[in-house]
């Protein structure tokens, strides 16, 4: 605990690594400074569920990718910034770091409604820097909702699905998930 009042200053990465080991509660890390991740709901851990679920497939099991939920930091920037997303897919057979993700492949995250701005503008600004990333997924825990952005030729072509007929297309794992399976078992 007296660590933590020390976060006032600006911190190393190796020092916010170490009082994130010892800390009740996560932080993402930018610039030297602490931002605190919030509690999920019980919609959330479902939908982000049902998500894992879809994705680890014996097909996925049998690839390269490996697949890490949000207690897992994804590097934005090094030894700047590092995030929790809700899903991270690497497929980096070079991504061996034990902490933390260095070159994701997919992010998936779960919108609430008091941080999906930043999830939206930020997160998402920061993660189109990042040269392996090639799908970044959003999906509101709200609301029947999920829009899926691709790189392609350096560009983003964005998807969006509001209907549980609808599917979301995940090309580079060559899958198809009925938005009806991601939203299986959620009272709206």
């Amino acid at each position: 605990m007296e660590a933590l009042k020390k976060t006032a200053s600006v911190l190393t990465f190796e020092e916010y690594l170490a009082l994130e080991q010892d800390s009740d509660t996560r932080h993402e890390f930018s610039d030297g400074r602490l931002i605190p991740v919030e509690a999920t709901t019980k919609a959330h851990n479902k939908i982000k569920r049902n998500l894992i679920r879809q994705i680890e497939t014996p097909k996925f099991d049998n690839s390269p990718c490996e697949l890490f939920d949000e207690n897992v930091l994804t590097q934005l920037t090094e030894d700047k910034k590092y995030v929790y997303p809700d899903i991270v897919i690497s497929c980096d057979p070079d991504d061996t770091d034990p902490l933390v993700v260095k070159s994701p492949t997919i992010i998936i995250e779960i919108l609430s409604p008091s941080t999906k701005k930043y999830d939206k503008t930020v997160k998402f600004f920061a993660y189109q820097h990042i040269p392996t990333i090639q799908q970044c997924i959003f999906v509101a825990q709200d609301s029947i909702e999920v829009k899926s952005f691709e790189r392609a030729d350096n560009q983003w072509i964005l998807s969006t699905m509001e209907s549980l007929e609808d599917r979301l297309e995940i090309p580079y794992l060559d899958l198809s998930i009925a938005l009806a399976d991601i939203y299986a078992n959620i009272k709206m």
